[in-house]
């Protein structure tokens, strides 16, 4: 079970997303198969009993509609007001030959006479399947605000409505909008940092290696917030085996069916815009900040990125 929150996830971002220097730390390093136990904190506790209690899981018993509808009502009611006032929130959309998604652009402050902000593109989590704006909503302000950057929080096309590669596809799209309409949002297009969580982690590699074979936009630095790397059907990571086997919220079997509804055939796990962890190579990629939390299935898969992304000579902090 994922276990970093609004407040450490500013915490991360805030020591200057641009000046990558050796201050990035994180305070969830992951527990693996064969190293000492790590308890589980106690408001994640608390976050796990109640989901365990709720009947919630397994969610592949569930059709993906009746998910959604299910996840949406274990979750706190939206405040009237935000907890983080910003300047402006705005959204737009952009087309696409697979269709029209919406982005939320949220920008905390005016923009300094002499430098440009920064701008941070964020994929939301969610198994590619579920999540959204409205759930995001307040820690993307949070990055905003505490990192001092417009945050671009992109809505793009949920399975099984939209089948692999979908998804990478208007990731992809909104960076090259982002780049191409800096200018009107006053944001430095050298300057765009790619985050996202779980799905969104995914999302943030890949969009990386995509424009890394496409010769662009340019990405700063990248932030895979527990992301999920692997889309063959049942890989044998210790972690998988340890967090996935039940009593952590993700479980191996609401994987397998994730998987299902993202992929349109099971070999499609084998290309590397589902699976980054099989990308030849990571040199060219921009620095990292790889984020794993303890207690999850997707672990040894972040840890695993971070260590390729160091080999190939890639600065990167695990």
């Amino acid at each position: 079970m994922p276990t970093v929150n609004e407040n450490d996830l500013a915490d991360l971002v805030r020591p200057s997303l641009f000046e990558l220097t050796r201050e990035f730390r994180i305070g969830y390093s992951a527990p693996f198969v064969g190293e000492a136990f790590v308890e589980l904190d106690a408001q994640s506790q608390a976050v796990v009993d109640g989901v365990n209690a709720s009947g919630l899981l397994p969610l592949a018993r569930f059709s993906p509609i009746e998910a959604r509808d299910a996840i949406l009502r274990l979750r706190a009611p939206r405040p009237a007001t935000p907890a983080r006032a910003m300047l402006s929130v705005t959204e737009e959309t952009i087309t696409t030959p697979d269709g029209v998604f919406r982005i939320r652009i949220l920008r905390p402050r005016k923009s300094d006479v002499i430098e440009r902000m920064g701008a941070v593109i964020y994929f939301h989590g969610g198994g590619f399947f579920c999540g959204g704006l409205d759930e995001t909503d307040p820690i993307v302000r949070q990055i905003a605000q505490q990192a001092d950057v417009v945050v671009f929080n992109v809505d793009y096309h949920l399975s099984p409505e939209s089948k692999f590669p979908g998804a990478v596809n208007d990731a992809y799209a909104a960076l090259c909008w982002v780049a191409e309409h800096a200018a009107r949002f006053d944001v430095d297009p050298e300057r765009i940092v790619l985050s996202g969580d779980s799905a969104g982690g995914n999302l943030t590699i890949v969009t990386c290696l995509v424009a890394r074979e496409r010769g662009g936009p340019t990405v700063k630095f990248q932030v895979p917030i527990y992301p999920s790397l692997d889309m063959h059907s049942a890989p044998q990571y210790p972690s998988r085996l340890r967090w996935g086997a039940g009593g952590y919220f993700l479980i191996n079997e609401d994987i397998e069916w994730m998987l299902s509804l993202y992929l349109e055939r099971p070999e499609q796990g084998a290309d590397w815009r589902a699976s980054p962890i099989v990308a030849a190579s990571y040199t060219g990629l921009p620095p990292a900040l790889v984020v794993t939390a303890s207690h999850d299935p997707l672990v040894d898969e972040g840890k695993l990125y971070a260590q390729r992304l160091m080999k190939d000579g890639v600065e990167a902090e695990y």
